[in-house]
């Protein structure tokens, strides 16, 4: 049997598709649209990124049924952009009208839970407790766990990603949102410090692929990579005044991810400092690995 999910964030709209029972992946597949784009200053999903967001759930839809994944059978889940937007609720049924895909928005701590699975699934620890980050387009999650149960010790999901910072820094309020979030939010960052932190998702990983050079995308080489928070002081330094051109210049790898690159970059510099780390562990497992894992969402997962 296959099983399909669609993690649909606020920055890139991702695909696993996989056989069950051996796991086995079939296709594997991101695509940046942007949907939380503007979204703190115009409080909606702004249309061309609707657009582009429905052409990528249209393709993977495709490709589910093409495999024997029925479109309803399809596990989507929507997170931080769709948990804010205004209009999120009728840009997810008109999803579900074209696709018929159902789309779910599940809570930051559902999104922080099934991240953990996913990240636990194929990553090694060195510890008996890790906290593991998601920088994500709109929000970040922070999770502290016992590897070896799977035990959730405490989460937090903070309103702040790579497109929102991008935005910010667009608009000159970068550093005042940075010194509120930090005054606010400074119990919660406390509880997470550690000289290790596991990393997932697009940012973290585009910095690891960074990192080693690579032109190219290369996914085996980057999980499981280990680098020094030196190492991202060295491209923050190297890369903070970098345009979206010269990053695609320098790592076309990073396609439409140039835009909102320079805002996931900021904010891991900033963060890793925050929390007195030493060194990141990159993972390229993340919430759709979780929710393939899970089978569905359960009804405590919903927003």
């Amino acid at each position: 049997m296959n099983r399909a999910t669609i993690d649909i964030g606020s920055n890139t709209i991702l695909l696993l598709l996989a056989q069950v029972e051996p796991f086995k992946e079939i296709a594997k597949l991101s695509e940046v649209t942007g949907l939380g784009r503007g979204l703190d200053q115009h409080g909606v999903l702004a249309d061309e990124s609707m657009e582009a967001s429905l052409a990528a759930i249209r393709h993977y839809q495709e490709i589910c049924v093409a495999h024997g994944v029925r479109a309803e059978d399809v596990i989507a889940t929507a997170t931080e952009a769709a948990r804010v937007a205004k209009n999120a609720p009728e840009f997810f049924q008109r999803v579900q009208n074209e696709t018929g895909i159902r789309v779910r928005v599940i809570t930051g701590k559902a999104e922080a839970e099934l991240t953990t699975k996913g990240v636990l699934f194929n990553t090694k620890f060195d510890n008996p407790e890790a906290v593991i980050m998601d920088i994500g387009g709109a929000s970040t999650e922070f999770i502290r766990v016992l590897p070896a149960t799977g035990r959730i010790l405490s989460s937090v999901s903070l309103p702040v990603g790579s497109v929102r910072v991008s935005d910010w820094l667009r608009a000159g309020t970068f550093q005042g949102h940075l010194r509120h979030l930090f005054t606010r939010e400074a119990d919660a960052l406390d509880s997470f410090r550690t000289p290790t932190l596991y990393c997932v998702a697009g940012t973290m990983t585009s910095l690891g692929n960074m990192h080693l050079g690579r032109k190219e995308f290369v996914e085996d080489d980057v999980h499981g990579l280990r680098m020094r928070a030196e190492d991202v002081d060295q491209i923050f330094g190297r890369c903070g005044g970098w345009s979206p051109e010269q990053f695609e210049a320098e790592f076309p790898f990073l396609g439409k991810r140039t835009q909102a690159i320079l805002g996931g970059l900021t904010l891991a510099h900033h963060l890793l400092h925050r929390l007195a780390v030493d060194e990141v562990v990159i993972s390229t497992y993340g919430l759709r690995y979780g929710t393939f894992l899970e089978g569905g969402l359960r009804d405590e997962y919903l927003a």
